[in-house]
């Protein structure tokens, strides 16, 4: 089955027939309905390497590099059989690695690392095979899994109140839900309150006493009036 992007058996050897006998790529796109640029690099690879497509060796590997090599992966297989070191922190595996290989790894490489290797020894224990390169496509879809459910977890609280479905069915409710049913309830707390009893005697004292805080705002005014009246003669 061709790769990805590539034409079919008989599409490319009708490309290869056209371009030995010289006919421009142009033509070639017209006739064939394939996109010049595919021509053009079919073209190019009989060119360099006498086939349709470049050779697999040659072809440019996507992604970052590996950090470690397979026999250094190999000696932290074999660090990991070992059910104590299994249980360690990733700390102690990064110095590990630093004091056995002179080099630094983060955390999250060792995270990623260790995750591999374990599914690779629990399958072997299990008396199952797992290939090491299964089990570290394993490990990045998980990954992808619990980024993807920490950017929607994320997306709903700023967007919406909205329930959270669990993995194992159960709803659990947002903090911003949470957060707002008790302030709702907080709210029908303080409606269902009775108002303070009404106490006569409260308004007798304050009419008892309002002449004596009359008179008191009044001299207090005229005091003012008269300290006004000197500043503006500068005698105050």
């Amino acid at each position: 089955m061709p790769g990805s992007g590539k034409q079919n058996a008989d599409v490319q050897r009708q490309i290869i027939e056209f371009l030995e006998a010289g006919i421009d790529p142009t033509t070639i796109h017209r006739r064939l309905k394939v996109g010049r640029s595919s021509i053009y690099r079919m073209k190019r690879c009989l060119q360099q390497h006498g086939t349709a497509y470049a050779p697999p060796a040659t072809n440019k590997k996507n992604g970052r590099p590996r950090v470690m090599t397979n026999e250094q992966e190999q000696e932290i297989r074999a660090w990991l059989q070992d059910p104590a070191n299994r249980e360690r922190y990733l700390d102690d595996m990064v110095w590990f690695i630093h004091d056995r290989f002179g080099m630094v790894c983060s955390t999250t490489t060792c995270s990623k690392i260790k995750r591999k290797w374990l599914k690779v020894i629990e399958a072997e224990e299990r008396g199952e095979q797992l290939d090491p390169a299964d089990a570290q496509e394993q490990v990045r879809q998980e990954s992808f899994r619990v980024a993807k459910r920490t950017s929607n977890a994320s997306k709903r609280q700023q967007q919406a109140v909205t329930p959270v479905a669990t993995d194992d069915g159960d709803l659990q409710m947002s903090a911003d839900l949470e957060a707002a049913m008790l302030h709702q309830e907080h709210q029908q707390q303080q409606q269902q309150q009775p108002l303070p009893e009404y106490r006569p005697e409260i308004d007798q004292t304050l009419q008892d006493y309002k002449p004596e805080i009359d008179q008191h705002l009044q001299e207090q005014l005229q005091t003012e009036v008269a300290h006004a009246a000197l500043r503006q003669s500068g005698l105050g």
